[in-house]
């Protein structure tokens, strides 16, 4: 979508999207499969959506809202890239000086070497497209006893430009998304870091074998200086993909914060919902995450450390012998793709209470949920009801 600089010819210029999303939603197979609603009911919802909720209805398809009754939107706080969200996120909790912290994968990861973050993944070095690039990872396969390189944009997002080189019978290949290169026809578009190709946990690898199944937890440093636990989420690659991103045709699938379980269903891109892996056909409900609590543990100890940057997503795997290793640390996590992937944010009290101090909620359905905690002390708040119309 187009951006604007000015908030209000900003929300214009979604408005005149609203044909293009109810559109795209009548040309999904899921949606044609499971909705009952007609395409009148449809298009009223999205307006709805866009004016009374003051969101633009792109996770109408994603969080499969038409199976949801109006009296339970309210708790989902929609994406975090729109107008009014973004200009009260980044004044609250994303402050944009900040973002170079986390947007520079080289920067983020001297950062978390500074306050020893254990087991993070070694890095080769840096390479340039300027620079004899394809000489400097030969000679890196030279003096290691490497097999494999994991190579990524340096301000890489969702997963984009992501490869990794194999030596395979003496040939250094190239693989990525799109297929088997050798090195020599391998270019280079922009810096990039070079990684270990880590090995994951037999536990993680069960889902899909190519691709490094990675766990994302949503931090948030409250008010009161402590760190709740947004949401939790899982994801997976699906075939033979090389990342598990969503955006990439992984799917994700929410995790229980306080066990480390995960949930009934994952979800990719196109709103398909799933019960096991379309790959491995692994059951996804009740399976346990290994070292759940340690990965928690690293989560806050990343997010007390940038008190300046409030609201972070720390990617993690987990290596062959059972150790987590940070893999990113995201300052503009998806807020959507969580809530597909775990349900809607505000449905928890603890994340309702610290969207409202921050000023982050945005339409009067949210605030009206955070004025049930603004009761005078002598009244008695113990028994709210969340599920209150």
């Amino acid at each position: 979508m187009l951006k604007s600089s000015n908030p209000l010819i900003e929300r214009l210029i979604h408005f005149f999207y609203l044909p293009d999303c109810f559109i795209r939603l009548l040309k999904n197979d899921e949606y044609n499969k499971s909705n009952k609603k007609t395409r009148l009911k449809t298009a009223c919802d999205l307006l709805t959506l866009f004016f009374s909720y003051k969101t633009f209805p792109n996770h109408y398809e994603l969080c499969r809202l038409w199976e949801v009754h109006k009296s339970q939107w309210k708790y989902y706080y929609g994406d975090g890239w729109l107008t009014y969200q973004n200009l009260k996120l980044r004044k609250s909790v994303e402050p944009r000086e900040y973002a170079v912290l986390f947007d520079d994968k080289a920067v983020c990861d001297l950062l978390c070497k500074g306050i020893d973050i254990p087991n993070l993944p070694y890095i080769y070095g840096l390479i340039r497209p300027d620079q004899d690039y394809k000489e400097r990872i030969r000679s890196w396969f030279q003096d290691s006893a490497t097999s494999a390189l994991f190579i990524k944009p340096v301000r890489g997002h969702a997963g984009r430009g992501i490869v990794v080189v194999k030596k395979i019978n003496g040939d250094i290949m190239i693989q990525s998304q799109s297929g088997r290169i050798p090195l020599e026809e391998f270019e280079l578009s922009a810096p990039a870091i070079v990684q270990e190709l880590i090995q994951q946990d037999r536990r993680m690898a069960a889902f899909s074998s190519s691709s490094v199944n990675t766990i994302r937890v949503l931090t948030m440093y409250t008010k009161d200086d402590s760190v709740i636990i947004l949401a939790a989420s899982m994801l997976c690659g699906v075939g033979d993909s090389i990342v598990s991103n969503w955006s990439r045709g992984g799917i994700g699938l929410g995790v229980d914060p306080e066990t480390g379980r995960l949930m009934k269903y994952a979800y990719d891109k196109k709103a398909i919902r799933y019960s096991e892996h379309p790959t491995s056909k692994i059951r996804f409900e009740g399976y346990q995450v290994p070292q759940w609590d340690r990965i928690i543990e690293l989560a806050i100890t990343i997010q007390k450390a940038f008190p300046c940057y409030r609201m972070l997503g720390t990617d993690f795997a987990v290596r062959e012998n059972g150790e987590p290793v940070v893999i990113e640390v995201n300052n503009d996590p998806d807020i959507f793709g969580q809530e597909q992937s775990c349900g809607p944010l505000l449905q928890i009290e603890q994340n309702i209470k610290a969207f409202g101090e921050y000023d982050l909620l945005i339409n009067r359905h949210q605030k009206e949920l955070y004025e049930k905690f603004t009761i005078p002390q002598d009244q008695d708040t113990t028994e709210i009801d969340m599920n209150d119309d």
